[in-house]
């Protein structure tokens, strides 16, 4: 019996607490809602000689900048075509990697004619994950390694001077 009472010492304190809390459980969550309250509208808060002081005052969050990764409604003429290789010579630890082409195509060979340059945006953990390609005679085409799947997307400027056109693509491995 003398091993249990260390136990019994030890463990009362939380039990009693457990039971104070679940009998005044109602007026605990009212209590519990207004000290968030109080910490989000930055009061102070003191009781039983603590004193937790104002949430300090944050900088107005400046306005959010313009997606670029937009993307223009469909249809639209212009699109991205890939391939995707698997190519053991790059793999890295246990990334297995694939060698990838990235061209613009249009409806018709005259309007990729109409194109002066590309921008492709890359995965963000790319080395340079923005890259602008004016190569007309490739059909703008990049050429990168990747190891994982995602989601790109490519603006086109025109000669024309006509607004920017942003398409995108999945970018997925064969397998």
């Amino acid at each position: 019996m003398k091993e249990w009472v260390p136990l019994l010492q030890t463990a009362l304190w939380p039990m009693l607490l457990a039971i104070v809390l679940y009998v005044n459980r109602k007026e605990a969550a009212r209590l519990v809602v207004a000290v968030v309250k109080r910490i989000e509208e930055g009061a102070a808060i003191k009781a039983a000689g603590l004193e937790i002081g104002a949430a300090p005052t944050l900088p107005p969050v400046a306005e959010k900048a313009e997606d670029p990764r937009h993307v223009d409604e469909l249809p639209h003429d212009y699109y991205l075509v890939h391939t995707a290789r698997r190519d053991r010579s790059l793999d890295i630890d246990d990334r297995e990697y694939y060698r990838l082409t990235i061209v613009l195509d249009a409806e018709t060979p005259e309007q990729l004619d109409a194109v002066t340059a590309v921008t492709y945006r890359l995965h963000p953990t790319f080395k340079d994950p923005i890259r602008r390609i004016s190569d007309r005679r490739t059909s703008f085409e990049l050429r990168t390694a990747a190891w994982g799947e995602f989601n790109m997307t490519a603006e086109i400027s025109f000669r024309d001077g006509r607004p920017n056109l942003v398409v995108e693509r999945y970018i997925n491995f064969p397998g």
